[in-house]
């Protein structure tokens, strides 16, 4: 029987990878384990989008997530899961780091694509920021794969009246790690993650208060505004909580319009699963071209407005 394990501290990727994880069991039995930070409602959440049994994992007052690797590596060599899909967020990709090291199995990180093929587990993954593809060929198991949020779809076919069970994991006794103080992080109320429109700003933009007319076209699209990493590390002119890239936020709207962003592979990353890419920039050789589905070769100072009038106009004759 196939097993397949998901631990994630977001409960939202947790049933992103649910999807991925049924569509790869497809019509074999197999049993599907959840492991999360959650409450009781977040586990039948869980089991509504596939999962078999859930273990809650808190987050301890007084230790880290990641302590939790001697029970779960307990468990795995009790159930010998064949694969371990874990959410890469920063606690998720140290403990998957120490599950692969105490089960001696191999780990992928930030898994693109996730395949079976003639018993092999045939994994994808984004190299040198983007300018490449790594394909990497698992026979080994359990495979452990790391997974960024936004990378697989959730279940659609969630059934609310499906049955499973719903346990609570505890910590193993004597913990090597003591947390003395948490600070939480301020961050916006928006989530660029779940924007469906996103206007990206970048260092075609000279002056701060230039960022008022970006602002004003996502405000009449109805979306977010985000920045490539200048424009939040060095500037300082957004939050970080907005920069897009790599070492930032990873993005999948349905429209991304990239204006003053050169394109370097960094930021390319982060958007290059957008459904529609709109490029504008005054050098008709940027390289955002090359990815983007439409572009504009032109001032930001006289594009921006002009998308902005002529989305007002739309507006009101649909009104009429």
């Amino acid at each position: 029987m196939t097993k397949f394990w998901i631990i994630s501290d977001v409960a939202e990727t947790s049933y992103e990878l649910l999807g991925k994880a049924r569509e790869l069991l497809g019509d074999q039995e197999g049993i599907i384990t959840v492991y999360l930070i959650g409450n009781e409602t977040t586990g039948q959440e869980a089991i509504g989008y596939g999962a078999d049994l859930v273990k809650l994992m808190e987050l301890p007052p007084d230790t880290t997530w990641e302590q939790y690797a001697p029970v779960l590596v307990q468990e795995a060599q009790a159930s010998q899961p064949e694969m371990i899909l874990v959410g890469a967020t920063r606690r998720g990709k140290d403990l998957a780091a120490q599950l692969a090291a105490l089960l001696d199995s191999p780990c992928v990180t930030e898994c693109k694509s996730i395949e079976y093929d003639d018993g092999k587990v045939i994994l994808k993954r984004i190299i040198y920021g983007g300018l490449a593809e790594k394909i990497i060929e698992c026979c080994q198991f359990p495979v452990i794969a790391t997974v960024a949020s936004r990378t697989f779809e959730k279940w659609t076919a969630k059934d609310a009246s499906r049955e499973g069970t719903i346990e609570k994991l505890d910590l193993p006794a004597g913990v090597n790690v003591q947390v003395v103080e948490r600070r939480s992080k301020p961050q916006e109320v928006v989530n660029i993650k779940d924007a469906s429109i996103v206007v990206g700003v970048g260092r075609g933009f000279s002056e701060q208060d230039e960022l008022k007319m970006a602002e004003e076209l996502a405000k009449v699209l109805g979306g977010e505004v985000a920045c490539s990493r200048p424009i939040a590390e060095d500037l300082h002119w957004l939050p970080e909580d907005r920069y897009i890239g790599i070492s930032g936020q990873i993005i999948k709207p349905n429209v991304y319009i990239a204006a003053g962003i050169s394109g370097q592979v960094q930021h390319v990353y982060g958007i290059r699963d957008a459904k529609t890419i709109i490029a504008i920039d005054k050098n008709e050789n940027a390289p955002i071209f090359q990815v983007a589905d439409y572009y504009i070769v032109g001032d930001l100072k006289e594009v921006l407005p002009a998308l902005t009038e002529a989305v007002k106009e739309v507006k009101a004759a649909n009104k009429g």
